[in-house]
This record gives C-alpha cells, structure tokens and sequence, in this order.
C-alpha cells in the first residue's frame, strides 16, 4: 500500500453492518455559507448601529432609514465580492458616511445660492458661518464623524465606538483632537 494512502477497515459483529473506516483521514463536515444568507446576518446584526449613525449624520429620521436602507442596498449589489470573513460594519458605515456626504453635497447644491450676497446674511453671521465650515472641513472624517456623534448627537463614548468599529479610547482621542483643531480655527 502506498505511504499516505488510507487504509479501510470493516467493524464487525457489534454493528448490525460493515462500517467503512478509514484510518489517517479527517471528516468534518463542509459547511459553506452563502452570500445571501451572510447578507441577511449582516442586516440583522447590524441595522440599528446603521441607522443610528444615519441619524446622527442627517438628524432626520426619514432620511436616516433611506440612508441606511441604500447602503444595504450597496452591500446587497457587492455580497459576492465581499470579503466576508472581515467584518462588514466598518464597510456599511463607510458606505453610509459616503452616501450622507453625497447628501449633504446634493442639499447644499439646491438649497445655497451660487451669489452668498443673495442669501442676504448679516456680514458677520457669514463669516462665521464661513468659519466654521472651513474649521469642520479641516477635521478628518473619523475627527468629524465622532464628534458628531458624540458632541451633537450626545451618544457615549462606547456606543459610538461600537458603531464605528474602534475603540473607545481612540474614539476620545479623535474628539480630543477635532475639539482642538476647531479650538485653534
């Protein structure tokens, strides 16, 4: 018999038939899950941290489950070429803070007049508007997304962290951090 090969064997008179055993072979069963079904754990376990960080991006609850409901919608049309060994929330709020930047982008093209002169703002009430958008726009998007979450949405510190896939601790840091940019601005 060839080295590596299996060899068979018969059990006998306690069985009520032969069983075939074959030595130096492992039999687990194979149990590949599909896609889809991956897709629906993923919608299950983690819907509401996908909504919620909608909310907190939009402060609309309409406009939150539309959000949330295309970024499943996204990782729905993308559930072959995931990597679903990682864990799919970082990618659903990425997609998700994408799609509130687009958002945002969309709004503001319809609802700021190109002439800031139109709009008829006190001079200083637009430069200060100007002034805080150019601080925010300074911070990066963790900086941004977590004191939005945290500062304005008043979510705790491990809520938000959870939500966003890191730390608690690192999630302060990036409040510490955005908070002194916008200090210094």
């Amino acid at each position: 018999m060839a080295s590596g090969a299996a060899r068979k064997f018969e059990i006998g008179p306690c069985e009520t038939g032969p069983i075939s055993v074959y030595v130096g072979m492992r039999v687990e069963p194979i149990v590949a899950e599909s896609a889809d079904l991956l897709y629906e754990r993923a919608f299950e376990a983690h819907w509401d941290d996908v909504f919620r960080f909608s909310l907190a991006w939009t402060n609309d609850w309409a406009a939150a489950e539309d959000m949330a409901q295309d970024a499943y919608l996204r990782l729905w049309g993308s559930r072959q070429r995931i990597d679903w060994e990682q864990p799919v929330l970082p990618w659903l709020l990425v997609t998700t803070r994408r799609l509130a930047t687009d958002r945002f982008r969309s709004l503001r093209r319809r609802l700021v007049p190109a002439d800031p002169e139109a709009v008829g703002l006190d001079e200083s009430v637009r430069v200060r508007w100007l002034d805080v958008r150019a601080a925010m726009d300074a911070l990066s998007p963790l900086e941004r997304t977590a004191l939005v979450l945290t500062a304005i949405e008043g979510i705790s510190y491990d809520e938000a962290a959870q939500t966003l896939g890191t730390s608690a601790g690192a999630l302060r840091a990036a409040v510490s951090r955005a908070r002194q940019k916008l200090e210094a601005a």
